[in-house]
């Protein structure tokens, strides 16, 4: 499945949780400046891992398929994902969100959260991908 970034268009003024229904953009959470800026240093690798795990997540048989009782299924998926938050507010844990729309409803509606989740190291100094976690939204 190829999947496809979108960006939803409203303002996030009070940095609410985001979904496809409201529009919100991006949730972003950084303890301080020296976080973001260590983000934002770092952020087209991050972005690219993030890519090419939840690409890794919805292609991979044994997490994704069309299986009657299986969450999630391809066959829901439009391919389309955003991102919904960025969390970070600790050295050891960033937590990037991505959510999938899906159709399940008869519309397309939000229906799979991955969240990739990394560390920084600073002996590296680079964000090491510890996990991708799944969740129905």
């Amino acid at each position: 499945m190829e999947i496809k970034r979108i960006f939803l268009t409203k303002p996030n003024r009070n940095n609410e949780y985001c979904s496809f229904e409201n529009q919100l953009q991006t949730r972003i959470v950084f303890k301080n400046n020296k976080f973001k800026t260590l983000f934002e240093a770092n952020k087209k690798n991050i972005m690219e891992t993030v890519e090419r795990e939840i690409k890794y997540y919805v292609n991979c048989d044994n997490l994704c398929n069309d299986k009657e009782n299986m969450f999630p299924r391809r066959c829901i998926l439009t391919g389309e994902w955003y991102l919904s938050e960025i969390n970070f507010e600790y050295i050891d844990f960033l937590s990037i969100r991505t959510a999938f729309i899906g159709i399940d409803l008869g519309y397309r509606d939000d229906y799979l959260g991955l969240e990739v989740t990394f560390c920084y190291d600073e002996n590296l100094k680079t964000f090491l991908l510890t996990d991708v976690n799944s969740e129905s939204i």
